[in-house]
């Protein structure tokens, strides 16, 4: 395992970029099971009396069983996070007061995105490897040194970067690792958490793109599955060392995703030129689009 290591490409000097880890949102004991026979390399959770933005996602009960998970994690040699993401005033201490507990008991770092959150652990002298959330909005590699005071080991890109935007953030010069949702399925050009058009699905963050404009039907513009897929290989080929699949409130359209994603990172650490990886991956993407449209017809 990489941990929070930057996965750099050295492309210029003609080798080839490493393998993506898979990371994947889990809610229960019976995920994480799933997914470490899966062959997940990394698993991120939360509390149910922590927010961590997405509505209607899974969590567990208790930093108990949060603490037991990583131990059973760490015993098949994968990671575990904890997503800490949606702070307000009143949380502050608790929050800070969870990740010690979690942080002296053997997590393996935290999904953060408040600032208040970081100054709070680091003057508390809390200890762990942070990763900055993809709701930071950290759009550049001077936002990222400035959150490298504050422990900051590894970027979630945020999904609306460009690769070639992204590229200073993935190249930065303090070895900041750096990692990417799978965007084929889902994903939204405005900004994460920080849209409130009524559009989104019942329990869910995933816009359902289709919503009134004076009285008129209006689609959200988005990336079609083969740019998306384009932009993944563009990814991989900057150096993003790891491959992200969210949280959904139904477990199985999870499951769809992680599959899809593992058949992903096998064509990319296949080597392929960008026109024939995204190829193969759109007939990946068409292999699986049966089960996942029927899971979210019904969701």
């Amino acid at each position: 395992m990489t941990g929070t290591t930057n996965r750099r490409t050295t492309g210029t000097r003609g080798a080839e970029p490493a393998p993506m880890n898979l990371q994947v949102g889990i809610g229960s004991f019976r995920d994480l099971e799933y997914y470490l026979r899966e062959g997940a390399a990394e698993l991120y959770c939360g509390l149910e009396y922590i927010p961590s933005h997405v509505e209607g996602a899974r969590n567990f009960a208790s930093t108990g069983e949060i603490l037991k998970a990583a131990a059973l994690a760490r015993a098949a040699g994968a990671k575990m996070f904890f997503a800490a993401n949606e702070v307000h005033a009143a949380l502050l201490e608790r929050t800070a007061g969870v990740i010690a507990e979690l942080a002296g008991g053997g997590i393996d770092g935290v999904i953060i995105r408040d600032l208040a959150l970081m100054d709070l652990l680091r003057r508390r002298r809390i200890r762990t490897p942070l990763i900055l959330s993809t709701l930071s909005c950290c759009l550049n590699a001077a936002a990222l040194g400035f959150y490298r005071r504050y422990g900051v080991t590894r970027l979630a890109l945020p999904e609306q970067l460009l690769p070639a935007e992204a590229a200073e953030l993935v190249r930065n010069r303090w070895g900041i690792g750096t990692e990417v949702f799978l965007k084929a399925r889902e994903c939204c050009r405005n900004f994460n958490g920080l849209c409130f058009l009524e559009c989104r699905g019942k329990d869910s963050n995933t816009c359902k793109k289709k919503f009134l404009l004076r009285g008129r039907g209006f689609v959200m513009p988005a990336f079609s599955p083969a740019e998306h897929l384009a932009q993944l290989h563009d990814y991989h080929r900057l150096g993003v060392g790891t491959l992200k699949v969210g949280r959904s409130p139904v477990a199985e359209i999870s499951r769809v995703i992680f599959a899809e994603g593992r058949l992903l990172a096998g064509l990319l650490a296949a080597g392929l030129s960008r026109e024939r990886f995204t190829a193969e991956a759109l007939r990946v993407r068409t292999a699986m689009d049966r089960a996942y449209l029927r899971l979210k017809e019904g969701f």
